[in-house]
């Protein structure tokens, strides 16, 4: 028995020490080979810009109640088909549908005492609701869009500006130029001041981000009936505000002696 335990501990040790060796090798060779009076140095620059945000982003939701589920179905859907039909006839808007949602509830929290299995019944409220979403660089006529969509019964989730993927990745390519001049005036100073004569830049990371302004969530009436809702409502109003964009630099530098 200890001979085997011995065996076993053995083997453990040596895979330990394989798997150690290996690590510590495939670190040395991320390593650059340095030369007599090389220097390596790590530097890292960020830059960053305010945007002005060009997509108008809307949220809004149908909501129904009533005592047969089929019924706030049917309402839904048929709600949500005219909404996302008339959001599709305008080919520069985005349009999604988010969640179906369905539940039931007692409107007199004590009903489930008081009534019987069939009264209980009788009581019980169904509740649904679901979402369309669309966005677009048209600000306009999407608010215009907004306005119809309220007057088919749906209230307001959301409603903001966001800077666009592209114009944030133009923005990034701007913020890049400025980002590696400072590493190579980075890398200029610490050459100078180590009396070396120059630098080499061996590789560099880049990442970039920008921060939209975060979206609020606007809570509106719910729709009971859709034949209650008026003839037409007016546009909202929205103006665009701005969002910061970052682009941070990482590199590595060689310096010569």
């Amino acid at each position: 028995m200890n001979k085997f335990l011995f065996g076993v501990l053995a083997i453990g040790a040596f895979l330990s020490c394989a798997g150690f060796c290996i690590s510590d090798a495939n670190a040395q060779e991320l390593l650059p080979t340095l030369e007599k009076g090389q220097v390596l140095v790590t530097l890292s620059a960020q830059d960053q810009m305010d945007a002005d945000q060009d997509m108008l982003v809307a949220g809004l939701r149908i909501e129904v109640e009533d005592a047969n589920p089929l019924i706030v179905q049917d309402k839904i859907n048929r709600a949500m088909k005219s909404a996302v039909e008339m959001l599709k006839e305008n080919k520069d808007f985005e349009v999604s549908t988010g969640q179906y949602y369905v539940h039931s509830y007692y409107p007199n929290s004590r009903s489930k005492i008081s009534f019987s299995s069939e009264e209980q019944k009788e009581q019980l409220i169904w509740k649904g609701s679901q979402t369309v979403d669309f966005k677009s660089k048209d600000s306009q006529a999407l608010l215009e869009a907004v306005g119809k969509v309220q007057a088919m019964g749906f209230a307001m989730n959301q409603l903001s500006y966001m800077l666009s993927p592209e114009k944030a990745e133009s923005y990034k390519d701007q913020l890049l130029v400025g980002a590696l001049k400072k590493i190579q005036d980075k890398a200029a100073l610490v050459a100078k001041t180590l009396g070396k004569s120059g630098f080499d830049i061996v590789d560099m990371n880049i990442d970039g981000s920008y921060m939209p302004s975060p979206m609020p969530m606007m809570r509106g009436v719910q729709m009971e009936m859709m034949s209650t809702s008026p003839a037409s409502v007016s546009a909202p109003v929205a103006e665009p505000g701005k969002s910061i964009v970052n682009l941070n630099v990482n590199a590595r530098v060689i310096l010569q002696p």
